[in-house]
């Protein structure tokens, strides 16, 4: 659990500080329900032991489920333990053939109510899948709990199929946790759709559902895994990468980071980290702030170390801000995916004590050495945040030209505005360190200028924060290399990777991860679907259409309100594998939704 160990004295805008809201029900019965926890793997190998577990709501009785099995043979496979408490495991052992129809269905059945039922198909093969390969794997999630905005990241180790080990440090409105991964209760298995599940033992009932963090991904390359957490204790999305490294940092690091302080009020980190050693070079180093609404530009730090990274590439930032910018002395979790990447998470007790998660670039020879004209180009970058009506999400387009102007296109959606936007009268200035200042963005959503600090690291990423008044928001950049402008998906495979929240009643958060195939005309697939505190929703269809001329997509399949809706998306390309798109539509079943297609195998 994180202390409060000293106060910020930064004044906070009110009409941005997040509330929680609660609801409670009335004297209606709530009907039995059974679900997995986690969901259960969707193949095995035949005669091979899974725990498997199911948990019973709104039981009365407290009352545990009966598990049965069926299948195309006589020989389905059998259970430890026919009955469990709400909870408990069972062991099911697969059939020692594979059954006619190569599958068999699992059922648990409440022992309090016979017509509350979940089941589970699992694909029984002769030998166990190649999932993922050998190595370290670095994941990282972004997205919402019951307790609000919510960060993990990671690592773990796959040595022939299985988990062998790893680490993972948590952060909510709550707690931060740092957790060893349980090796016999982590699993990684195929999903009957052609994703893959990875299910995490954290050791921590707190955490997950009792403990075990569920995941379901869509593979980009054999080092890279698209992911949306599959339960319903969280909505969030991020990736799995396989990690390339684990050397201690050294030279300069564009960083970003983003979430709320201790009291609730929105706030964004962003600058550039100079480390030698494990020391901060503080005449080197930068950074600014946005909290609620409040901007800090140009600060200095007094101080920095970073810790000597462990076996699976965990460091520690210790970053003590300069007084006169009156920030506290703050530390981020660190995981080294490799020289150009870590993942960052607020988990550890600090004096800022607040609960933030974002990103770290690694610049390498780039360091100070930034230039207009390595500098002039277009970047595309997709943000989230909060602003005066709520969540916001941002996708921006624009131009660095070498006259100092800027140009380009912003899109954004807090259900209130909603829709895109050219950009005039901006300008931006480049400080060596690779900051990017972009000043006055106006545009047609409002009176008041926006305000972005880009931070590059010199090989076509960027991050970004918002320093204006009107929004806090943070989120990752590149460098645009395909047609300039708004633009739709080319032709081809995709991993479609999305999070938001719904247009109802407490907003609920939702994520996906899928496949999809586009067309010139058209988007088909699917995507493994959670919206909070709900039980998932496995291989979820989603259509669509391409309106090439405006540069919109038409996608049913992703309302939280209704799986028939279709809601309107605005696209913005990165290069020729990665687009965003953002929703821009109004209506009582618009939504909130940010979406990045990244170039995948044809299935």
């Amino acid at each position: 659990m994180k202390t409060c160990r000293g106060l910020w004295l930064l004044a906070a805008m009110a009409t941005l500080a997040v509330s929680i809201a609660g609801c409670g029900g009335g004297g209606t019965p709530v009907p039995i329900t059974v679900g997995f926890s986690p969901q259960p793997p969707g193949s095995v190998v035949a005669g091979s032991v899974t725990s498997i577990t199911a948990v019973v709501n709104n039981d009365p009785n407290n009352r545990g489920v009966n598990w049965s099995v069926t299948c195309g043979s006589s020989q389905c496979g059998s259970f430890s333990a026919t009955s469990t408490a709400s909870g408990v495991a069972t062991s099911f052992t697969a059939p020692s053939t594979v059954p006619s129809g190569n599958t068999v269905t699992i059922t648990a059945t409440s022992q309090s109510a016979s017509s509350a039922t979940v089941s589970a198909t699992i694909t029984i093969t002769t030998s166990a899948p190649t999932v993922l390969g050998n190595g370290t794997y670095i994941y990282n999630a972004t997205g919402d709990d019951s307790n609000g905005r919510y960060f993990v990241v990671g690592a773990f180790t796959v040595l022939n199929g299985a988990i062998t080990g790893g680490e993972q440090d948590f952060s909510d409105n709550v707690a931060g946790i740092a957790s060893t991964l349980v090796a016999s209760g982590s699993t990684l298995s195929l999903a009957s759709d052609g994703n893959i599940q990875i299910a995490l033992d954290t050791g921590n009932t707190s955490l997950g559902e009792n403990g075990v963090e569920t995941f379901r991904g869509t593979v980009v390359s054999s080092s890279r895994v698209l992911i949306s957490e599959f339960d319903s204790s969280a909505a969030a999305s991020g990736s799995v990468d396989l990690q390339t490294g684990a050397a201690a940092p050294s030279s300069g690091y564009a960083f970003a980071v983003n979430g709320f302080d201790r009291n609730g009020y929105v706030l964004a980190l962003g600058g550039i980290l100079d480390i030698s050693g494990t020391s901060l070079v503080v005449a080197n180093s930068v950074f600014d702030f946005n909290h609620a609404g409040t901007a800090g530009l140009g600060e200095s730090f007094a101080s920095g170390s970073v810790g000597a990274p462990d076996n699976f590439g965990r460091v520690t930032f210790t970053l003590v801000p300069s007084a006169a910018s009156t920030v506290p002395q703050f530390v981020l979790t660190g995981y080294i995916i490799g020289t150009n990447r870590i993942w960052l998470v607020e988990s550890q007790s600090d004096s800022l004590d607040g609960n933030l998660g974002g990103t770290a670039l690694g610049q390498g020879s780039n360091t100070g050495g930034f230039t207009a004209g390595n500098v002039s180009a277009g970047y595309s970058s997709g943000t989230f945040g909060q602003d005066g009506n709520g969540p916001i999400q941002i996708v921006g387009a624009f131009t660095l030209n070498s006259n100092s102007s800027v140009t380009g296109t912003v899109a954004l959606n807090d259900f209130v505005n909603f829709g895109t936007s050219s950009v005039s009268n901006a300008s931006w200035t480049l400080d060596t360190r690779g900051r990017v200042t972009i000043s006055n963005v106006e545009t047609s959503f409002s009176g008041t200028a926006f305000a972005f600090q880009l931070y590059l690291d010199g090989n076509g990423n960027a991050l970004q924060i918002s320093t204006d008044s009107q929004e806090v928001t943070e989120g990752l950049g590149y460098k645009q290399t395909s047609t300039t402008g708004l633009n739709v998906p080319a032709a081809g495979s995709y991993a479609m990777l999305g999070q938001g929240f719904g247009n109802e009643n407490n907003t609920p958060a939702w994520s996906g991860v899928g496949l999809v195939t586009v067309t010139s005309s058209a988007i088909s697939g699917f995507t493994d679907y959670t919206i909070l505190n709900t039980q998932p929703f496995a291989n979820n269809s989603v259509t669509g259409t391409l309106n090439n001329a405006q540069a919109q997509l038409s996608i049913t399949g992703l309302n939280v309100v209704s799986s028939n809706t279709s809601n309107t998306y605005a696209s913005f390309p990165i290069d020729n594998n990665r687009t965003w798109a953002i929703e821009i539509d109004g209506g009582s079943n618009a939504q909130l939704g940010l979406l990045i297609f990244e170039a995948a195998p044809s299935p």
